[in-house]
């Protein structure tokens, strides 16, 4: 299976209607997300089920700062660190709701988890990036990454 071709319809389209922010995907495997110094976010989504993985969505703060004052209708420096947070979690949210069905079989979602940091690793163990699509959004990295429980065909 592969799933780059509808990462990027689910992407374009959720951020596109949700936002009204063009995501461009990144051809040249440009899209980094983590520098030396940038604040990251990772918000995950895992599926259980017939298909067991997780779908992640990796960016940098100030995206998901931009993402959060849009759909809050609040200037960035009046967002709290939950509600900013709480945007990636609920756009990993749609993200997942909308792969789930490419999925075979019967899967469920979990409750999107998100974490913040400056140089973390985020792992989810037992797993493999079955696909993985960069984008850039107003000139930042954003990342969507679906994983797959190893050994799972």
């Amino acid at each position: 299976m592969v799933f780059e071709e509808e990462i990027v319809q689910i992407a374009e389209s959720i951020w596109m209607s949700i936002l009204n922010l063009p995501v461009e995907v990144d051809h040249e495997g440009k899209a980094k997300v983590g520098a030396a110094g940038e604040r990251t976010l990772t918000g995950c989504v895992h599926l259980t089920g017939d298909w067991e993985g997780a779908v992640l969505l990796f960016c940098t703060q100030a995206l998901a700062g931009r993402a959060a004052s849009i759909m809050f209708a609040t200037e960035l420096d009046e967002l709290t660190v939950e509600e900013i947070q709480d945007a990636l979690g609920e756009l990993t949210n749609m993200t997942a709701g909308n792969v789930k069905p490419l999925l075979p079989g019967s899967s469920r979602l979990s409750l999107p988890s998100v974490v913040e940091g400056l140089d973390y690793n985020l792992m989810v163990p037992g797993s493999k990036v079955v696909a993985e699509v960069g984008f850039s959004c107003e000139g930042h990295p954003l990342i969507v990454s679906l994983l797959r429980k190893k050994g799972d065909t």
